[in-house]
């Protein structure tokens, strides 16, 4: 006997095997990375018709979360573990994902965002700014899969007002103790937190979700799932979330997604477990609700020394374990979230980037060659049900310099913009281009990616556009063809147009000349 698929419909819950028989059934809590998660119920199960069904609810503990083991004979049944199949009457909203015409955005406040005509925004929400271990006069109870979590009233009410400003909103869930609106709540930061998240490195600054501690798993999925219920809900009476990207830059993981020193299979074990509880917290409620993996632009190299292997990992490697962890224990629609910065974040020329190039072994993908992402997707051992995965680029920008290069720089940016955007244009599974960010921010690490200078007396801080606003003005308008023959004569017309249609190379490249860095 083998498991084929696990279903999950309106009242049941069925185990599809490839032959009929009896087996024990072990259904367990789905945590992964510590102790085998706890056992929720040893049932003796009969496949008949290539069928083992179960009631979907347990008391209030719903099923379609639960890890799913088979024996026969007292050993292992193979296949899958995970619910894979969601059936059309278990969401609300069956509506297909709501792909705009234009793929460009920008985090604009709400009546500048109307008036330039944004369809999409991101948003960052964070567990430990949203809720609560304790109750308090600012708390509402949110009843999740048996247990009552605390969320709180103020973070809500913020969340509504973002969350308005744009027709869709793709948001980007955080795990910051100290960061991102963090109350600092002891006891909900020793239940949240990753257990191995390194509390002494000032520069952890998000911790991972915690996958190995059912505590921990549970405020996760519970903070998941309220922000579905309340905005991906069929009326968008609070707005309309359309996916969430979970954590931060997920390959630089000691930075933005803190687990501590852990290789990264085992770090891709546990995000692909946040992975699939978002989805499925998702599909409850909305069929076209997405989930992303979050990567920078390291591709096959990493952002430090290789020595520090447990610490940063390749953006290719996570994705193939991923893709692979799905193979066996249950696929399910993750997509990427992809941030392909220039080579060297101080310099916005990207067309003169040297380290990326066209082939799958590239060190970076930056916006040179952001191409190779999706024709590495394109791959059938990365496809689902046939189908390549969806790509948005969700940070990245053009930094310009202070000082004698200021103006050159502006200039690079505001014709790199135009580049850049006519190339995620031509891409055939790309559905969203932003930049990071709006307005300069005196504080990121002294870069100025804003198209906006940074003025602390105007409203929201923004002083005077930077020459790259009006290329994002003119995209997608009568103003694009004037904007596209200005950057091609400032890149250089030969090189402009080889880089909007570049040879790409499917193979992998020469790296016996490379150094260590490179690998």
């Amino acid at each position: 006997m083998k498991v084929l698929r696990i279903e999950a419909a309106r009242d049941r819950v069925r185990l599809h095997t490839d032959s009929d028989g009896l087996a024990l059934l072990r259904e367990s809590v789905p945590t992964v990375g510590g102790k085998p998660g706890r056992t929720l119920a040893m049932l003796e199960a009969a496949a008949k018709g290539g069928v083992i069904e179960l009631p979907r609810l347990d008391g209030q503990r719903d099923r379609i979360f639960s890890r799913y083991d088979l024996f026969e004979g007292g050993e292992p049944v193979d296949g899958i573990h995970y619910v894979t199949d969601v059936a059309d009457d278990v969401p609300a909203d069956a509506s297909p994902y709501p792909r705009p015409d234009i793929i460009k955005t920008l985090g604009l406040p709400g009546e500048l965002a109307k008036k330039h005509g944004i369809r999409q925004g991101l948003m960052n929400i964070n567990l430990p700014a949203l809720m609560a271990a304790a109750p308090g006069p600012d708390t509402i109870e949110y009843p999740f899969n048996g247990k009552t979590y605390l969320v709180r009233r103020s973070a809500v009410e913020e969340i509504d007002r973002h969350m308005a400003s744009v027709p869709m909103m793709t948001m980007i869930l955080l795990n910051a103790p100290r960061l991102f609106g963090s109350t600092g709540e002891k006891a909900l930061l020793d239940a949240c937190i990753h257990p191995r998240y390194d509390w002494s490195c000032p520069n952890a600054y998000i911790s991972a979700f915690d996958m190995e501690a059912e505590e921990g798993q549970g405020y996760y999925a519970a903070f998941v799932s309220f922000l579905v219920e309340r905005y991906a809900r069929p009326d968008r009476k609070y707005g309309h979330a359309v996916g969430a990207i979970i954590s931060n830059e997920v390959n630089s993981q000691y930075i933005w997604g803190n687990a501590g020193e852990m290789p990264v299979e085992a770090y891709v074990q546990e995000y692909a477990q946040a992975l699939r509880l978002a989805w499925l917290c998702g599909q409850r409620v909305c069929r076209h609700f997405r989930v992303y993996i979050s990567l920078d632009q390291f591709w096959c190299g990493t952002n430090f020394d290789p020595s520090q292997k447990g610490r940063y990992y390749s953006g290719r490697r996570m994705l193939e374990l991923l893709a692979a962890y799905g193979r066996e224990e249950g696929d399910f629609p993750w997509h990427v979230a992809y941030h392909p910065y220039p080579e060297d974040l101080r310099w916005p020329d990207f067309w003169h980037d040297r380290a990326p190039d066209f082939t799958f072994s590239t060190p970076k993908i930056t916006f040179k060659n952001m191409e190779v992402l999706e024709a590495f997707l394109a791959q059938e051992d990365f496809l689902y049900h046939g189908e390549p995965r969806r790509i948005i680029f969700s940070e990245q920008g053009f930094n310009s310099q202070n000082g004698p290069m200021q103006a050159l720089t502006e200039r690079m940016a505001a014709a790199g913009y135009v580049l850049a955007y006519l190339k995620a244009r031509k891409m055939k599974t790309v559905d969203l281009f932003t930049h990071h960010a709006t307005v300069d921010n005196p504080h990121e690490f002294g870069l100025n990616l804003g198209m906006f200078r940074y003025d602390p007396d105007a409203p929201n801080h923004m002083g005077e556009p930077k020459p790259i606003f009006e290329s994002f003005l003119a995209m997608e308008t009568e103003k694009e063809a004037d904007a596209i023959a200005k950057a091609r004569a400032f890149i250089g017309e030969e090189l402009f147009d080889y880089l909007l249609k570049p040879p790409l190379v499917r193979g992998e490249r020469d790296t016996s000349q490379d150094s260590a860095f490179g690998a």
